[in-house]
């Protein structure tokens, strides 16, 4: 056990969530954190670039590394869109895989001339999408949410942007997951088929009939995957196609151009 950490996610807890005061339900949550229980659900919510992620319904909780390429790959590719948003046109954007939602939301909390669509398979995190959309006071912006398995109910519509972090994890490396993620996070959010590339696979076989020309798709990996996409991008004959570090330099996100 790291004692620094679990003393820094204690204080946390404390100040987040009771505010300072070491209450009888505080001491009960304590308990569950030392037996790994994830912080992030103890408190009920999680920040995400500039806005509150409530996590009532356990989606699966957004990742430092998602919160990165969004921030530093997405929020440019927007922002520098000066073209397409004066022509009084919306940026049309697919959050697919869209758990909590928090890239949508994160894109409609900072962007006015877009529209997004979620689109998530899972019942309850269709619940969170909502919540998350109303906590963030966001219901009078652009969107629509799709319950849907990967495009099968997404309307044949053509999108600028389609941003995916898709269940990606090997369960052959299950071992490599923490102990905290294993128990409590729920494991579709998690693993894939096909040494994690099931769905990965799925997106680059049909993104076609939903990107604009030039339009992105952008996908989250493990960086161990690579070699393994780039193989599966030369059988599928995909050659306009990048891949972008994370915060600590490892090749994690795809961005394929249409």
């Amino acid at each position: 056990m790291n004692l620094n950490l679990t003393m820094w996610e204690e204080n946390k807890l404390l100040e987040e969530k009771y505010n300072g005061i070491k209450s009888k339900d505080f001491l009960e949550d304590v308990k569950k954190l030392r037996l790994n229980y994830p912080l992030a659900y103890l408190i009920g919510n999680i920040d995400f670039i500039n806005i509150k992620i409530d996590l009532e319904f356990r989606p699966l909780i957004p990742r430092p590394e998602t919160e990165f390429w969004i921030y530093e790959y997405i929020f440019p590719k927007i922002k520098n869109n000066e073209d397409f948003v004066s022509q009084n046109h919306s940026l049309k954007i697919l959050d697919i895989f869209s758990g909590s939602g928090c890239i949508g939301i994160s894109l409609l909390n900072n962007f006015e001339k877009i529209f997004v669509d979620f689109g998530e398979i899972k019942k309850e995190n269709i619940l969170q999408i909502k919540k998350n959309i109303q906590i963030n006071n966001l219901e009078k912006t652009n969107f629509n949410i799709y319950q849907s398995d990967i495009f099968e109910q997404i309307p044949k519509k053509k999108y600028n942007l389609i941003l995916a972090n898709p269940p990606y994890i090997s369960k052959d490396r299950i071992d490599t997951v923490q102990k905290s993620v294993l128990d409590f996070e729920d494991e579709r959010a998690l693993f894939a088929n096909d040494d994690g590339l099931s769905f990965i696979k799925k997106l680059i076989q049909k993104f076609k009939n939903y990107l604009e020309k030039n339009g992105e798709l952008w996908i989250e990996f493990d960086p161990w995957q690579k070699e393994l996409i780039l193989d599966f991008l030369e059988k599928e004959k995909i050659q306009n196609f990048e891949f972008k570090e994370d915060q600590y330099k490892k090749e994690r996100f795809l961005k394929i151009i249409f």
